[in-house]
């Protein structure tokens, strides 16, 4: 009798392991999936793809706050270039200061010089210095009035 018990066990036990492999590799796929998933959009901000500007006819679109801002150039920003940037932003807020920032690589604060030209709109122009970085990526830090965080707009120059 407890050898026939052993062997429905033992059966019963042998017909879940397939399901319960399954199961396991569903939950490892699951849990890779998600940790890649968050990964990216830790990183995301770091390699450029948050607020990240593609360039249409030289215009671009970013979130202050969630909502729509709109960054205007001259050119599609090159080094040793004079660039002028107009920027439309949300009705009532106010820039304090901006500036761009090297991310791949350290290249000091290029001031971003703007004139407020009426309520949400902004205009300027900077100059990117040269490097040694075939592909360089740059931030356009915002700070903004009453803001406690910065906002940026990332893009990207090669030479």
């Amino acid at each position: 009798m407890l050898n026939n018990d052993n062997n429905k066990r033992s059966k019963t036990l042998h017909s879940q392991l397939p399901l319960a492999a399954i199961v396991v590799v569903a939950v490892c796929v699951y849990l890779a999936h998600k940790f890649q998933t968050s990964a990216l959009n830790e990183t995301s901000v770091v390699n450029g793809i948050g607020n990240s500007c593609n360039f249409v006819n030289e215009t671009c679109e970013f979130l202050i706050d969630d909502k729509l801002s709109i960054a205007s150039f001259s050119i599609a920003p090159e080094v040793e270039e004079s660039v002028t940037v107009k920027l439309l932003i949300p009705e009532g807020e106010v820039i304090e200061s901006a500036w761009i920032e090297g991310v791949n690589m350290y290249m000091g604060k290029i001031p971003v010089l703007l004139d407020n030209v009426e309520t949400g709109q902004w205009s300027g122009w900077f100059m990117l210095g040269s490097c040694s970085e075939p592909v360089m990526k740059w931030q356009l830090r915002l700070n903004i009035e009453g803001k406690d965080n910065p906002h940026y707009l990332y893009f990207v120059t090669q030479q």
